[in-house]
């Protein structure tokens, strides 16, 4: 199978190698630098990549998929999973959405998961989940990405997919300002992760989701990859937030999540306390503001 990739970055050229591992043959597409090495197939010239290829990857940030859609033009014979995580910066909107918008594209998917980039082209072994209402979406991607190295489940759970990948970067920076924080140990931070993921699966449900997803590959599993280790940029920017430096991390996802969560009458204490350290609330402030919420059932 030819598996079309729009996007030249790291992120890109490590599901090239995934769909290699596969058996498969990668179509990079990339615009400007960086561009992918020579040992794989690419082209600056995006609709090409769309003429060869029936599946494609969206492997750039959430603030280019849209001018990525828009320069590949894909038609209604493709079928194009986001493997980014988010919403769109500046509209709010599921990636997925954008895609639909901006293309005759009917059938798309969401993939997300654990999967650090530096162990997949390392040769590393991880695991993901690729959701989409579409039978034949699904069935495709695993053909396209599924191997000894990289397992690939699917789900039909499309929003709850995009949600997690959304909710994922909120809470490790979270957990980055709770292990940066003088007096917070490892409580803090297993309360953080625990109540986190509740409150996302709340969100989920209140949109018609399956809470359940965020107990699997793109909930739990994608937030505790992302502060396992050092250098994931979320986690990072919580331990910068924790040292008052707010230039960096999810501010603006932080805030659409919130005005999500405000139209389907949910509440996101946590998503909001970040919100309000973004604002210039300091960190600490904010945790104990957090800490002196009314008792509640832990359902609720």
């Amino acid at each position: 199978m030819k598996v079309g990739i729009l996007g030249g970055g790291r992120w890109g050229q490590a599901l090239a190698r995934l769909a290699m591992a596969a058996g498969n043959e990668p179509f990079i597409a990339y615009r400007g630098t960086p561009r992918p090495p020579h040992l794989l197939r690419s082209t600056d010239h995006p609709p090409d990549v769309a003429a060869e290829c029936e599946l494609l990857l969206v492997a750039t940030s959430a603030e280019q998929v849209r001018n990525a859609i828009q320069l590949t033009r894909p038609g209604a014979q493709h079928r194009v999973v986001v493997a980014g995580r988010g919403l769109e910066p500046a509209t709010s909107h599921w990636l997925t959405n954008v895609v639909l918008e901006e293309s005759e594209a009917l059938r798309v998917g969401a993939l997300a998961g654990p999967a650090p980039v530096e162990e997949i082209l390392n040769g590393g072994l991880c695991a993901g989940v690729v959701a989409s209402p579409f039978a034949e979406v699904r069935r495709m991607t695993t053909e396209a990405l599924h191997s000894n190295r990289y397992r690939l489940y699917d789900s039909p759970d499309l929003v709850g997919v995009q949600l997690a990948g959304a909710m994922v970067p909120v809470l490790a920076t979270l957990i980055g300002i709770t292990r940066g924080l003088r007096g917070s140990g490892v409580g803090t931070h297993a309360m953080v992760l625990s109540r986190g993921l509740v409150e996302a699966g709340r969100l989920a449900q209140a949109m018609g989701a399956d809470p359940l997803t965020f107990s699997g590959l793109a909930g739990v599993g994608d937030l505790v990859a992302a502060q396992a280790v050092p250098g994931h940029p979320n986690f990072d920017a919580g331990l910068a937030l924790a040292g008052g430096d707010r230039r960096r991390g999810p501010a603006v996802l932080a805030q659409a999540l919130a005005r999500l969560a405000e139209q389907h009458g949910v509440e996101l204490p946590l998503t909001e306390g970040l919100c309000a350290i973004y604002g210039g609330m300091e960190p600490l402030e904010a945790v104990q503001s957090l800490m002196t919420r009314p008792a509640t059932s832990e359902r609720g």
